[in-house]
């Protein structure tokens, strides 16, 4: 399809999901639809999730419409993606539908490996369902190398575990698988009665009706129940008359080896006429070898020899390009019998040889996919057994997990308590216990983080007699004074400035970018809040006044240091002091 004619309207995430959906439950009824839908979606902007599910259903809608070689590559993508992910679920459906390609790729050491794999992954995800889808598979893969007790068996566990969680469509395809498994056995009459059961449940999905019906039909056929097999294959083809063409032709050729023999040659001869046609429509061309060989028995049988061979001889060349050595064996076998039965001696003994070649090729082909088999199977087994064996020392890491999750929820909470303890010990180092401001170790660390040609204003606060405060009315006094000085000034700096208690009655500013008319009237402004402050609060007609120092200026790494500010500013608090305390000095040194 190109993609001009893929309708690219753009999907919501849910529509796109919705979709998938749709497209994936569809791909065995309706595999057109899911490979239409698919590439809808593949046409929008997806996420690595939508984009494996997506390329996913075309490989599957490929894969049921008989495009093997074109879902080959679109399940590899998805399964890349998948594996990409760890999404087991995708892992587990891409394998499988992976398996059915290898299946019927004839490549069944392959297809076994991909299917154990699915297999495996569904016991992991307790998915009961996949799992019986995957032994059916399984059993197809025997069937493919006539294997068919193998095949027998895994259809029985997959019957089984459908009827124990009453999952009827897997049921259905459980008893049509045992049908063809008993069919090509001989077994018939088996085949019969588990067709006829498979016919009997009822299911919302009838894709499986009409191979049950054909199955019924093939087993009466082979019973010499003609008018029963005819009318199996009449009903079959009555379901199919808009479905996969290959059924259709393939039920042609049955109807009309029933009529064949029934006597009704010429009903005959159009029903293998229009299987042939509908096989060279759709490029089928193991179907055309059958056709034609059906046909060159038919015109053999009416005496019609030129046609008759002309028929075989183009099954032979199209079985022969095809490498479909099956077919091949018996065409040069009814060749043998044809030219035997004319007179032509040499050309029997001709084609006799190459039937019993490719029969002795045929036979050592099997021999070696039995071998093949025999080999997966036992890996299988070995799987199984490893898996067991995991399964227990998963259990067994599952507890040691629990504990070890515990032992690190207790190492956290201790970490975190020991992540407080430090940011407090770190708290402490910085913070003066007694006022809740930083002390001079926070006042010092934030000296050495400025910028070294940053204008900065250093000011220092003294409290005026403050000795005369402990000594008068005791340290406890003394300590409520500082911690109220502390709040006073605190309250009329400006956000951003550093106030510190540099040590003992004395507090320390750290403020950048402020102009020296700024600087004083914040000093002045400090200085006011602690004269007018009502002090009879600590103690009656208490009173308290402070000095303060100050000192501003750009600093200079090669001449001027924030330390040099600092003596600055500390040299002018002396001065307060010495002018009589209770004001403000400026330092008079030139500061560049």
């Amino acid at each position: 399809m190109s993609t001009s004619s893929v309708d690219s309207t753009p999907l919501s995430l849910d529509q796109i999901r919705e979709t998938l959906d749709v497209a994936w439950n569809c791909r065995r009824s309706d595999p057109h639809k899911t490979v239409l839908l698919s590439r809808r979606v593949l046409a929008q902007p997806l996420e690595d999730a939508e984009l494996a599910r997506a390329t996913l259903c075309l490989g599957g809608g490929l894969l049921y419409q008989g495009e093997f070689n074109a879902a080959e590559p679109e399940l590899q993508r998805a399964l890349h993606l998948y594996n990409g992910m760890a999404d087991q679920a995708g892992q587990r459906d891409t394998l499988n539908s992976l398996g059915i390609v290898r299946t019927r790729q004839c490549r069944p050491a392959e297809a076994l490996d991909l299917l154990s794999q699915s297999r495996h992954l569904s016991v992991i995800l307790g998915n009961v369902q996949g799992e019986a889808d995957v032994l059916l598979n399984i059993g197809v893969v025997y069937s493919s190398v006539s294997d068919h007790p193998n095949a027998v068996h895994h259809h029985l566990l997959g019957l089984g575990l459908a009827r124990k969680h009453d999952l009827p469509v897997l049921e259905r395809r459980a008893l049509n698988n045992l049908s063809v498994s008993y069919n090509d056995m001989g077994r018939h009459e088996d085949a019969l009665e588990a067709a006829t059961a498979c016919l009997k449940i009822e299911a919302e999905d009838d894709s499986i009706r009409p191979l049950a019906l054909r199955n019924a039909g093939y087993a009466h056929f082979k019973l010499g129940q003609f008018p029963e097999a005819q009318a199996m294959y009449l009903k079959a083809s009555e379901l199919l008359k808009d479905g996969n063409q290959v059924d259709i032709a393939d039920l042609d050729l049955l109807l009309g080896r029933v009529a064949q023999q029934q006597g009704n040659l010429d009903e005959a001869r159009h029903l293998f006429d229009r299987s042939l046609t509908i096989c060279q429509k759709i490029g089928d061309e193991q179907g055309q070898v059958e056709g034609l060989l059906r046909l060159g028995i038919l015109l053999g049988l009416t005496g019609e020899l030129e046609e008759a061979l002309s028929s075989l001889h183009r099954a032979r060349t199209l079985a022969e390009q095809g490498q479909f050595c099956g077919e091949l064996c018996e065409v040069h076998l009814t060749l043998s019998r044809l030219y035997r039965d004319s007179g032509h001696y040499h050309e029997a003994l001709t084609h006799l040889g190459q039937h019993l070649q490719l029969k002795g090729e045929l036979f050592s082909t099997e021999s070696d996919q039995r071998l093949q088999s025999l080999r997966v199977q036992f890996e299988l087994e070995q799987t199984e057994r490893e898996r067991l064996a995991t399964q227990r020392r998963n259990e067994e890491l599952s507890d040691l997990n629990a504990r070890l999750q515990e032992t690190n929820r207790d190492l956290q909470t201790a970490q975190a308590q020991t992540a407080d303890l430090m940011a407090r010990l770190e708290q402490y180092a910085n913070e003066d216990a007694l006022t809740g401001l930083p002390n001079r170790r926070a006042f010092n660390a934030a000296l050495a983080g400025l910028s070294p040609t940053q204008q900065v204003s250093v000011v220092l606060c003294d409290i005026d007699h403050f000795k005369s405060v402990n000594d008068r009315f005791s340290h406890l006094v003394g300590d409520e004074v500082l911690r109220q000085v502390a709040a006073l000034l605190r309250g009329r700096v400006r956000q951003g400035d550093l106030l510190a208690r540099y040590g003992g009655e004395e507090f320390v500013l750290l403020l950048t970018g402020a102009s020296e008319a700024a600087t004083l009237e914040l000093c002045e402004d400090l200085r006011r809040t602690i004269e007018s402050y009502d002090w009879s609060t600590v103690r009656p007609e208490f009173r308290l006044t402070m000095s303060v120092g100050a000192a501003i200026a750009h600093l200079n790494p090669a001449a001027l240091t924030a330390q040099d500010v600092v003596q600055a500013a500390d040299d002018a608090l002396y001065a307060a002091k010495d002018g009589g305390r209770n004001r403000v000095e400026i330092s008079s040194k030139k500061l560049t």
